[in-house]
């Protein structure tokens, strides 16, 4: 997908990995504006990344409502605006999960690790719909593991032995990093139920894909 012109939405984009996905489209021609403006100023919606979440145990209600909740609204109100069938131009739907959404190594953290498989899940299945193809859309999935943001902050003040020891395992993903695997799922038209794991032990790996996942 050539990015010049092409109008973007992505959620938590005032700070972290928000931020540098807004930046990295910017660089590349694409308007990134609020959503409530997309219509009305840019007539069309190309690109929707479903990015805010947190990480808090002990506000699960709330953690379940953003990271998941938020998710599951985003795209349907993305699928809406992009549907070529009700007159939208078509796009790439990224929702941002989390390597704790592939395997549950964060045992400390069960609620979020919950909700991180649900937006993989979510993200799987509308991959497999048969009428995407006639809607103009695919979907793609961000996995991250610790990444040098704020979120990390959170995790180890509220966790600080746990967590220690999976980053002593994992490491720490650097933005640029993960900037770079979320662009290549943006851009590249022909990938269709991707998720990509990025890690820094091993940097940009897709998951293996369950029977069924085409590529467009």
């Amino acid at each position: 997908m050539s990015l010049a012109g092409k109008v973007a939405f992505v959620t938590g984009a005032a700070q972290g990995l928000g931020k540098a996905f807004s930046e990295a489209l910017l660089k590349k021609g694409a308007k990134v504006e609020a959503f409530e403006t997309v219509i009305s100023c840019f007539g069309g919606l190309d690109i929707m990344v479903n990015n805010a979440g947190i990480a808090n145990e002990h506000n699960y209600a709330l953690m379940v409502n953003i990271n998941l909740t938020g998710v599951i609204t985003g795209t349907n109100m993305a699928i809406d605006l992009m549907n070529r069938e009700k007159g939208g131009r078509g796009g790439v739907i990224v929702n941002i999960a989390s390597t704790a959404g592939i395997t549950p190594e964060a045992y400390f953290a069960p609620i979020y690790t919950g909700t991180k498989h649900g937006v993989v899940g979510f993200t799987r299945c509308w991959s497999m719909n048969p009428y995407i193809a006639k809607m103009g859309l695919r979907f793609a999935c961000l996995c991250p593991a610790f990444t040098d943001t704020q979120i990390l902050c959170s995790t180890i003040t509220d966790y600080p032995e746990d967590a220690q020891k999976i980053i002593q395992q994992v490491g720490i993903n650097k933005v640029e990093t993960v900037t770079e695997g979320f662009m290549q799922l943006v851009e590249d038209n022909q990938c269709n139920g991707a998720v990509m794991v990025i890690t820094a032990q091993n940097g940009i790996q897709y998951h293996r894909k369950p029977h069924g996942i085409s590529r467009m």
